[in-house]
């Protein structure tokens, strides 16, 4: 009988170890995602509010566009859905060399956005395709000059 207990306890600590070296292994690869340099301007909603875009140049000559539609100001992290049911968070499109934009499909996290300071954040996407774009991205503001309205 003890010996049973002793093997039971062996499995249980072996299948612990091992749950745990997959947990700490898949946590260090998510963390080493590809880090892009992006850009990031001021922008206008389709209705002429405040909005700005995050611009993610891929290493195929395709590029990331991220269009919210809020002012550039949230100093807490914030996280976009898109396609959002109402339009009215923003887009995120794939903008190919040659052809129409894609629609993605996916979310967009930003640590903060405020004017003049480089934008952080991370996004996991899905092309109309199936192909999955993921990521992060350090983005500088670009001198735009957009007025709306």
């Amino acid at each position: 009988m003890k010996s049973r207990i002793s093997l039971y306890v062996f499995l249980g600590l072996l299948l612990i170890a091992l749950g745990g070296i997959w947990f700490f292994s898949r946590a260090e690869t998510q963390t080493q995602s590809h880090v892009f340099p992006a850009v990031v301007n001021r922008d206008c909603a389709p209705w002429d509010g405040s909005a700005f875009t995050v611009s993610i140049p891929l290493s195929n000559t395709s590029d990331i566009a991220i269009s919210i539609y809020q002012s550039p100001d949230f100093q807490f992290p914030a996280s976009f859905s898109f396609p959002d049911e109402s339009m009215s968070q923003g887009h995120a499109l794939l903008l190919l060399p040659v052809g129409s934009p894609e629609q993605l499909t996916g979310t967009v996290w930003f640590q903060r956005v405020e004017q003049g300071t480089p934008v952080e954040g991370r996004f996991r996407f899905r092309s109309e395709a199936g192909v999955q774009i993921e990521g992060r991205f350090i983005a500088e503001w670009g001198h735009e000059i957009i007025y709306c309205g």
